[in-house]
């Protein structure tokens, strides 16, 4: 019997996979635990592995389409094993035999309803199509999408354009999807593009969401709906922290690894979020749970959106290991190669925009976490100090909390503690 291949649920908060690749494709033998296809998820792009051996008997989606989690992609299965016929998109293991469909055994349901693919019946739906009028295509005498697409061009995604549409289109920077085409079946014809392009305005192009973002934009509505915030500034002078900075990476020059401003950061963070337990909390519902050890999530920008890795038991390591691990996480994030356990169960975020030159910003936070710090850029002002005007490097850190569990003392509270590694940063070596 046919095993299937489905779309895996790569942790509680996944409910879509992209397909990007299939590294095998219909009719390869495949072992139990060969890689065989790539997916992306809002977080990770991961190999989904086969679970059992045979051959590819069919991929019912394809590279490109997105996926919600336990959905049927394709099917493994002993050679020449015909695989379930209701699948979307079915391309079977080998290549059809000439001549007519094979016409499958008649039954009640099958004079009543066409064999089709869900695709198929979808487009056909879309387009008020009777299925019964398209002639099937399918191996099995199913009607498949590109059936329907073949006999009713209107319906298909893909318009006909002629020759002198597609010139005219090219001159004038048109997308000829974006043409109603007024010739036979839909065709775009030379006049639908000149007429289009003597329109005095267009539309600016526009395009979906990738999973990334549409993720993102969810959390983000997620935590304006239900969270209460409130951001507590602090201005803290750290002019002795990069003196300390300076000097170690003087020191370390020949390892050929400096310490950057994040570690000591990091490092501050989780030495105050240790002696403050009501700061690592997390609100699922009505459950606040606080979590026993320090694990502080990182936000990293990528060109299509952010992830936040995940430094676990921050408190139990050096300032060398945080900067070490630190870039070890960002350089996995960038090239998307983090699992999915090391971007989720941070009770606490750091954001740094300070490299922006940003001197002050409101980070919203992650739920179900309850806090999270932001780091503004660190700018030189003077200072009256005994008579004498000084100039010291102060920087500003603003702290966002969920006023639903963290009070506003409790959070200068926290900062306090906070100031109080960043002033005196020869602490954080010990």
């Amino acid at each position: 019997m046919a095993t299937e291949i489905i779309m895996p649920k790569a942790g509680m908060a996944m409910e879509r996979g992209t397909i990007i690749q299939w590294l095998k494709k219909p009719g390869d033998r495949v072992e139990a635990g060969d890689p065989i296809l790539e997916i992306e998820t809002d977080k990770v792009s991961m190999e989904v592995e086969a679970e059992t051996s045979g051959y590819i008997l069919a991929v019912t989606h394809h590279e490109g389409e997105e996926v919600d989690v336990i959905t049927t992609i394709g099917y493994i299965g002993e050679k020449g094993e015909v695989p379930p016929l209701a699948v979307d998109g079915l391309a079977p293991a080998g290549p059809a035999a000439d001549g007519p469909a094979a016409t499958a055994p008649e039954s009640t349901e099958a004079h009543s309803r066409p064999r089709a693919t869900p695709a198929a019946r979808q487009l056909a739906r879309e387009a008020h199509l009777d299925l019964a009028s398209i002639r099937p295509g399918g191996k099995w005498g199913e009607v498949r999408r590109a059936d329907v697409e073949k006999q009713h061009p209107r319906s298909t995604g893909s318009p006909r354009v002629s020759p002198l549409a597609k010139a005219a289109a090219e001159k004038s920077g048109i997308d000829p999807a974006s043409v109603e085409g007024s010739g036979p079946g839909g065709r775009v014809l030379q006049q639908d593009i000149l007429a289009v392009a003597k329109e005095p305005e267009r539309a600016a192009p526009s395009r979906p969401l990738d999973s990334m973002r549409r993720k993102i934009a969810e959390r983000m509505m997620e935590s304006h709906r239900t969270i209460p915030p409130v951001t507590l500034n602090k201005k803290v002078d750290v002019t002795d922290l990069f003196a300390l900075r300076k000097s170690l990476n003087r020191e370390t020059s020949d390892s050929g690894e400096a310490v950057t401003l994040t570690p000591f950061l990091v490092r501050a963070a989780a030495l105050a979020l240790r002696d403050s337990p009501w700061m690592r909390t997390r609100l699922e519902g009505n459950m606040l749970t606080e979590n026993p050890s320090v694990d502080i999530g990182i936000a990293v920008a990528l060109a299509e959106g952010l992830l936040v890795p995940v430094l676990r038991e921050a408190d139990t390591l050096s300032l060398f290991e945080i900067n070490s691990r630190t870039r070890e996480l960002a350089l996995r994030a960038r090239e998307r190669k983090l699992g999915i356990e090391e971007l989720t169960g941070a009770a606490f975020s750091i954001t740094n925009l300070g490299m922006y030159g940003i001197s002050s910003f409101n980070p919203i936070i992650n739920p179900p976490e309850t806090a999270i710090l932001g780091v503004n850029a660190a700018e030189d002002q003077l200072y009256l100090e005994e008579g004498m005007v000084r100039s010291r490097k102060v920087m500003t850190l603003s702290l966002t909390l969920d006023h639903r569990v963290i009070d506003g003392a409790q959070g200068a509270i926290f900062l306090q503690k906070l100031e109080g590694f960043l002033r005196n940063p020869v602490k954080l070596l010990l």
